[in-house]
């Protein structure tokens, strides 16, 4: 019997309450060639009767009677894959009906790329959101992990071979995704389809809102090792309004963040590791996002953001550049 064309890798702790939808956008898929690899984390509600329930012969579930944490899970499901490539599932998102068929065409017509993903749709409260992308070439997927994840983490594909060979780092758990992507990034080209193809399901019972302080951390220890392994050494005082940059706080020094900016732009020039126009397209608009959330809506953040060389070569959108420009004018803090 030959092996499916993909392995659908879902880990699942106590995730009863919308394991069904998820599943059943898995089972409506119009590309129908998969595995449906399902490993339960010791649960104790009722998510392995949900799963047992179901008849369909594509879903195979592995019962883990202790909880190991998703790292293990992910590179147990890893290991256990048959599939050619591998692609991620929460047990609360939604697939859409033809997320799997135009990701796979995808990864088939471009056998350089190792892993990609996709655009997703914020559920919450019940209701449909907004909808979230990320950069979509290598050059710039590569240069937004100075910053932060470059995948939405459920919406990936990847390549199962490159999987096996490289599995998910087992140190700083709850930023698992983040901490992969950086240890991969030399050894494949990454890409993100421009298309909404998952429902992503934000919720109070989620790691993500009951490890936020480990997570931001875990990722300032990741964001740290990769620039500097990017690009160069910052001062500690750099690292901190780097690190402020990406979280995109509200309390970052303008004039710390245009030196800090204007630097890393020169270290580039000087080692030569991201092409120079996407880096600063990038950097152009990360101190157009910096100014717009700390401009405290005078028009010294104005005046900062206009003379600063930086603003020259990222237009932001003309709605939210007029609301800055006005709010700025009229020293609104709303």
């Amino acid at each position: 019997m030959k092996n499916p064309q993909v392995t659908i890798l879902m880990p699942v702790h106590n995730g009863e309450r919308y394991l069904r939808e998820a599943i059943d956008s898995i089972l409506k898929q119009s590309f129908t060639d998969f595995e449906f690899l399902i490993i339960d984390d010791g649960s104790t509600d009722g998510s392995t009767t949900i799963v047992k329930s179901y008849e369909d012969p594509r879903i195979r579930l592995i019962a883990n009677p202790e909880n190991h944490g998703t790292v293990h899970v992910l590179n147990q499901g890893i290991s256990e894959a048959k599939g050619t490539y591998i692609a991620r599932m929460d047990a609360d998102d939604i697939s859409l009906p033809t997320r799997l068929e135009k990701q796979v065409h995808f990864m088939d017509n471009h056998p350089e790329i190792g892993i990609s993903g996709t655009a997703m749709r914020l559920i919450k409260n019940g209701k449909l959101k907004n909808t979230r992308t990320l950069p979509e070439t290598d050059e710039e997927l590569k240069i937004q992990l100075l910053f932060s994840t470059c995948f939405f983490h459920p919406t990936v594909i990847m390549r199962s071979d490159l999987a096996k060979a490289h599995p998910y780092p087992e140190n700083l758990i709850y930023t698992q995704d983040y901490n992969y992507w950086t240890s991969l990034a030399d050894k494949t080209a990454f890409a993100n389809i421009p298309e909404t193809l998952l429902y992503f399901r934000e919720h109070a019972g989620q790691l993500s809102s009951r490890k936020a302080d480990l997570q931001v951390s875990n990722a300032r220890h990741i964001r740290s090792g990769y620039l500097q392994r990017m690009i160069g050494t910052p001062s500690p005082e750099e690292l901190e309004t780097h690190h402020r940059i990406a979280e995109n706080r509200g309390d970052v020094n303008l004039q710390a963040a245009e030196r800090w900016l204007v630097k890393l732009l020169a270290l580039n020039e000087a080692g030569n590791r991201f092409e120079r126009t996407v880096l600063q397209q990038e950097i152009s608009r990360k101190w157009w996002l910096t100014c717009r959330k700390n401009m405290n809506h005078n028009r010294e953040t104005l005046a900062a953001y206009l003379r600063s060389p930086l603003s020259a070569h990222y237009r932001p959108e003309r709605i939210k550049y007029w609301k800055f420009v006005l709010r700025c004018i009229a020293g609104r803090n709303d």
